[in-house]
């Protein structure tokens, strides 16, 4: 009797090329690229998932381990999947550029063609960084990710399940969860800016957030305005003509009818008898009675709970890759620059200097920190004043490496973040090492002098940034110095 021969298992994966000769990884069943030892980066061109799962997890981990911007082998690679899995993926479904019958798809074959003239045409380097994982990097990561499938802008979105929104490429790889928190999101986005890596588009929208913790995802309930309780219920007030009576409705109830509670007399008639003239809310937890109600704001993040105007308005704006930004990021110069640059030192713009405050303004890990501002004027008699002024900035940020400076108009601004606990003490070094400086520039350059006009402090729970850029703007003349009294 003759054995029955076992069907050979199916192969996890298998190479396969398609019509222009690219040569596409099909994965049959759960593979981690990066782990198996067969398979070399050079052996594929595009990935095919041809795999079916209904469970969501499964899916996300086969994404995690073929993901064009996380796996070594994958990285920047085309990626699509069969047509099966797609009602399955979720938010998932961004990090697969398409979805097909087969990998042999005319849909697939054009698409495989359009990534890899863009990564020639922007001479993308293909190769993963293996430099410890950052938020930078993962960012950036995620934008080179963009160029290389041609999308040059991004945009900060509210999205459904995440904090403040992102770009829904952000939210495939983080999904439901608080990894990239939004003043790092924010960080990243100012750092591109003041590197010229990318300029503002547009406007899309305002949100407000948290004041704690800066999620955008917030309960508004309604409340009583004197013990804050939600456990009221809004009524009519009746007039009855007869007697002059105004009470709630439910006063007037009696046995299914309305009957006045002060004359007994029943109501039939609206209009005739009685008319509503308004409404009122009654509390039962304290038993108030008032005709608007409050509103209280509840974060489901972090379960603060606050009122409508403290909460904090963040502008949606959507950013476009310069032409500077797209060769960094190509070559990875981008993320070097990037983690490099602190946002809240080093020479900037006028401009830059304001985005720092907004940005200050707009970051909860910075509530125990204020902003210090010192505004100077200066003069300069001799030859070219705008050289000689950046040898002068140039030398003081050699020896202030934690502040921020910016000139406008005959104006110097240094901005540094202190801690609020020092606050007082660190202002008061700062002001007199900066002057130390000035003193020694104004002695070794000839025609420079310096003048204080004034000094700000700025606190992001209780100050306002758009009424600071406001002070900054306005013409000032030098404060007047404080001497001591002769004893």
């Amino acid at each position: 009797m003759k054995k029955k021969t076992q069907e050979p298992q199916e192969r996890r994966y298998h190479i396969v090329s398609n019509k222009l000769g690219r040569r596409i990884l099909m994965i049959n069943n759960l593979v981690q690229i990066d782990q198996e030892p067969d398979i070399k980066a050079d052996d594929f061109d595009a990935i095919f998932i041809n795999i079916a799962h209904r469970a969501y997890e499964e899916n996300r981990l086969i994404i995690r381990w073929t993901s064009p911007i996380r796996t070594q082998k994958c990285y920047l690679k085309p990626l699509f999947a069969t047509t099966a899995l797609e009602e399955f993926m979720h938010f998932a479904a961004y990090l697969i550029d398409g979805f097909c019958s087969s990998p042999f798809d005319d849909k697939f074959t054009d698409y495989i063609e359009t990534v890899y003239n863009n990564i020639n045409k922007f001479r993308m380097r293909t190769e993963l960084s293996q430099s410890l994982s950052s938020t930078a990097k993962n960012l950036a990561n995620m934008v080179k990710f963009d160029i290389s499938r041609g999308r040059l802008t991004y945009t900060n979105t509210t999205i459904r399940g995440y904090a403040k929104g992102y770009s829904a490429v952000f939210l495939a790889w983080y999904d439901n969860q608080e990894t990239l928190y939004h003043e790092e999101r924010s960080k990243f986005n100012l750092k591109m800016l003041e590197l010229g890596f990318s300029e503002k588009i547009r406007m899309i929208d305002r949100v407000h957030t948290c004041p704690e913790c800066g999620d955008s995802h917030l309960l508004f309930v309604e409340c009583c305005p004197k013990c804050k309780s939600s456990n009221i219920k809004q009524e009519a007030i009746l007039h009855h003509f007869r007697c002059a009576n105004i009470s709630p409705e439910s006063t007037y109830q009696w046995d299914g009818e309305l009957r006045c509670p002060k004359c007994k007399k029943l109501l039939r008639h609206v209009g005739v008898d009685y008319d509503r003239p308004a409404t009122v809310y009654t509390c039962y937890d304290c038993g108030n009675n008032f005709m608007r109600s409050s509103m209280r704001v509840q974060c489901t993040n972090c379960g603060t709970s606050t009122t409508p105007d403290a909460l904090i308005a963040v502008d949606v704006l959507e950013y476009k890759l310069t032409s500077d930004g797209l060769r960094a990021f190509a070559t990875d110069e981008a993320l070097l620059q990037i983690e490099s640059k602190d946002i809240f030192s080093g020479h900037c713009t006028y401009e830059d200097f304001k985005n720092t405050i907004m940005s200050f303004s707009d970051m909860p890990s910075y509530r125990t920190h204020q902003l210090f501002i010192l505004r100077y004027r200066y003069t300069y008699d001799g030859n070219d004043e705008n050289l000689r002024l950046m040898d002068i900035m140039r030398s003081i940020l050699s020896q202030l490496l934690t502040f921020k400076i910016t000139t406008r108009e005959k104006e110097i601004l240094f901005m540094a973040v202190v801690p609020k606990a020092i606050a007082k003490t660190e202002n008061s070094r700062f002001e007199q090492l900066i002057n130390r400086l000035f003193d020694e520039f104004s002695v070794r350059e000839t025609g420079f002098t310096v003048e204080l006009l004034k000094t700000y402090t700025f606190d992001n729970e209780e100050d306002k940034p758009d009424d600071l850029i406001k002070q900054l703007e306005e013409r000032v003349e030098a404060e007047p110095e404080v001497t001591e009294p002769l004893t």
